[in-house]
């Protein structure tokens, strides 16, 4: 008589027992963005989370810094054109001629032929031995301008023109140091979103088994108390809830890292860290999407064009043919040819005048070059040091691209079996939970299903997340973060 009351004790208590249920998310359209219908402005998305990363990230803003550094350089090589003044004071006062000189001129280095514009006066007193009539000058001095342009050598390109050329390529390399570690940040911020989302679904599914097994444990009190149950089941079930509560104590301690971890990169507008609470919590993943073949290797030809790791050895190969363009203009000899108008103004002893023009050539040449025939194969044999290089980097950008997608598509399927196993790890409990109140089961049996199920939820949640952290490594290896200019931070 007594077995049967039990069991309809049983039966009615725990039949209106809560059963183990986790909560479903709403629909979720894009697997890298939430819906508008499941997302409260509370809750931290992780577009809001890239987008304070692309404002106050302190690493990203470093790096941004690099701009202005390769501007320093650039303005550094314009300043070697810059527009001269020179002055010069003679003079001689003990010997038999005793005289004095002044002489201020201006020069003007140009981009056009490498030629050199110069100007400017100069007056003398005293006088001067026959041998340097040159420096003596009329009353009102001497004026006098000209022109340098160089013939062959200098005339393409000179040291500052090449200084000048590499300072300007040095700009787009600065770009793309930005560029590489920006993507680096971002999908590393990706990585510890996907976390701190796996880890709030873990403590979820925590509490939600230890709910169950509190409840439970109420109602064996109430069973033992009235004799229908013996009091070694509340004790079983007193062990379950204790060991449940200390696996939310852990999930708890691992949520509360990966919103430490996260904060590192989610910031307030002063740039001070923000830890994110229980309400900045998003209701569950978004629905993977399957990686297509035509996809992945769309994108991987887009790498290879794209990566900044690639671009780089572009922009190299540019600096390097500056250098070698400069080191067969050093081989060439130095023809300059040179135009000055003089003008004698005032009255004076000057024979000369008082309008003159000059032209003349200047000619220099080392005859063994040796110098210059070392740079140009210097920078020869970089040039094919680098084609190597690139060509390397190429197959790893297209190896580490397939590697990627390779893993997206892993974790696409895994995430797919894990919600299957899920759903049929749900039914056994389900039946197993009528079989209990049947009374053809026992809590010990129910417990374990109880558990399998948190166990599936689990891996369902550890496989959403793994394959969100396979795309955010999938995005870095095509760089997709550069085909967003909108969310390209500015220093």
């Amino acid at each position: 008589m007594r077995a049967p009351i039990a069991l309809l004790l049983i039966a009615l208590t725990l039949g209106a027992q809560q059963q183990f249920r986790l909560p479903e998310p709403k629909p979720l359209a894009n697997r890298l963005s939430q819906s508008k219908a499941a997302i409260t402005p509370d809750m931290l998305t992780l577009e809001a989370l890239l987008a304070s990363v692309n404002r106050n990230f302190p690493p990203l803003r470093a790096a941004l810094l690099e701009r202005p550094l390769a501007e320093a350089d650039l303005l550094n090589q314009e300043g070697r054109f810059d527009l001269s003044l020179k002055s010069r004071v003679d003079s001689q006062n003990f010997g038999f001629y005793q005289n004095e000189r002044f002489e201020i001129a201006i020069e003007q280095p140009t981009q056009v032929w490498g030629a050199t514009l110069y100007s400017g006066f100069g007056v003398s007193r005293g006088r001067y031995p026959d041998y340097d009539g040159k420096s003596l000058t009329n009353e009102a001095g001497q004026y006098r301008a000209g022109v340098r342009v160089p013939l062959a050598r200098d005339r393409a390109i000179d040291s500052r023109r090449a200084d000048l050329g590499k300072a300007r390529v040095g700009l787009r390399l600065a770009d793309l140091t930005i560029d590489q570690q920006r993507i680096t940040i971002l999908q590393t911020a990706t990585r510890r979103y996907w976390d701190w989302v796996a880890s709030s679904r873990r403590l979820l599914i925590a509490n939600l088994l230890l709910e169950v097994a509190n409840g439970r444990d109420t109602i064996l009190k109430d069973a033992v108390a009235i004799g229908a149950l013996p009091q070694f089941e509340q004790l079983d079930n007193q062990r379950i809830v204790l060991q449940r509560r200390n696996n939310v104590v852990e999930a708890r301690r691992a949520l509360e890292n990966a919103s430490i971890e996260l904060s590192l990169y989610w910031r307030d507008d002063q740039g001070k860290p923000v830890i994110a609470g229980a309400s900045a919590l998003i209701p569950g993943f978004p629905d993977p999407a399957e990686l297509t073949e035509e996809q992945a290797l769309d994108d991987m030809i887009a790498a290879q064009s794209r990566r900044p790791d690639v671009l780089r050895y572009v922009f190299q190969r540019n600096q390097i043919e500056i250098d070698r363009k400069l080191a067969r203009n050093q081989r060439l000899p130095g023809v300059d040819l040179y135009t000055e108008y003089y003008r004698e103004a005032g009255d004076g002893l000057v024979k000369r005048g008082p309008n003159d023009l000059r032209v003349g050539l200047i000619f220099d040449l080392p005859l063994q070059r040796r110098q210059a025939t070392s740079k140009l194969r210097s920078a020869e044999a970089r040039l094919s040091q680098l084609a190597q290089r690139e060509a390397f980097q190429k197959d790893q950008v297209a190896a580490e691209v397939r590697d990627s997608a390779s893993a997206v598509k892993a974790a696409f399927e895994r995430s797919g079996v894990a919600t299957e196993e899920l759903s049929i790890t749900r039914q056994v409990e389900d039946a197993e939970r009528l079989r209990f109140e049947l009374g053809d089961s026992t809590l010990f049996v129910l417990n374990q299903r109880e558990q399998a199920t948190a166990e599936a939820a689990i891996k369902e949640a550890n496989a959403l997340a793994d394959y969100f952290r396979a795309y955010a490594a999938y995005e870095l290896a095509i760089a997709k973060a550069l085909t967003s200019p909108a969310n390209t931070p500015r220093p």
